[in-house]
């Protein structure tokens, strides 16, 4: 029996030509991936197997640091961190720790992300570890909670409410997980817009049970991109997307076709973790 296609999730950085890449298969295994946007070069990172929860977690805005929140067996330097769900640290792309702590309500968080902002108790809500551990972290940026409502990455990243999205119940819908957004992203430099329409809660081959459906607009033309399973804009106002077969692509906006400019095949790689290098294990 042919294996599924892997699962690809992205998260661009916000000041930086950068966008790492989550890559989930087979079944609990991840990886993680650093694309530089200037080059089109695409950097394998980590493996690791457990769960992880992307869309709960951040890249910072340089896109040097990753916040993750995972749920596995802790390994060192962490032995002391009770097993269950934690959040850590890293430097993209690998899952070295750096920094980590415990997570104390299971899985119900909606994880943290990095703020500009640093230095005082509403841009640094983590809690308080070993001050080793959290002091290079705090010196460059804040963590705060993420708010709970649907695509919070996309929303920090300047997605927002299109005017046809239904409104969020809190008092019937406290997750925020019942109803189907529809977010909308305008290209940058001008020359159309990204539509997203969440089509509900699947956790059947999905990143955290979403499945959103992208389409390019513009002007009197619209491009539904079906097999996409993510999609967003650089800097430059060229299409990222990541297909439901494995591929990474960038695409030109600019032509009706939507061509591929660069293309990586994440579909064939197996697991195969490797120790971080040096330079990701200090900071």
């Amino acid at each position: 029996m042919k294996a599924p296609p892997p699962r690809l999730y992205g998260m661009v950085a916000t000041r930086a030509p950068v966008a790492i890449v989550f890559r989930r298969g087979p079944t609990d295994w991840w990886m993680l991936g650093r694309w530089d946007l200037v080059t089109g070069d695409f950097e394998a990172g980590a493996w690791l197997r457990g769960r992880l929860y992307p869309r709960r977690s951040d890249l910072s805005p340089d896109g040097t640091l990753l916040y993750a929140f995972i749920d596995r067996k802790v390994t060192r330097p962490y032995e002391r961190l009770r097993g269950g769900p934690y959040h850590a640290v890293s430097k993209v792309p690998w899952f070295f720790a750096l920094a980590a702590w415990s997570e104390c309500c299971g899985t119900w968080t909606r994880g943290f992300h990095f703020v500009e902002e640093r230095g005082s108790a509403r841009t640094w809500q983590i809690g308080e570890p070993d001050a080793g551990d959290a002091a290079p972290v705090r010196a460059r940026y804040g963590l705060a909670a993420t708010p709970v409502v649907q695509y919070a990455a996309e929303r920090r990243r300047g997605w927002i409410d299109d005017e046809l999205s239904p409104p969020r119940d809190p008092e019937g819908d406290p997750w925020d997980e019942r109803r189907s957004a529809v977010l909308t992203k305008p290209r940058p430099r001008g020359g159309g817009r990204l539509l997203l329409e969440d089509r509900g809660h699947d956790f059947r081959g999905r990143i955290e049970g979403r499945r959103p459906l992208y389409t390019f607009e513009h002007g009197e033309r619209s491009i539904v991109l079906r097999d996409a399973t993510w999609a967003d804009w650089d800097a430059l106002g060229r299409l990222l997307v990541g297909t439901g077969s494995g591929h990474l692509e960038l695409r030109d906006a600019d032509e009706p076709t939507l061509p591929v400019l660069v293309d990586h095949d994440l579909s064939s790689l197996q697991p195969a973790p490797q120790p971080a290098p040096a330079w990701a294990t200090r900071w």
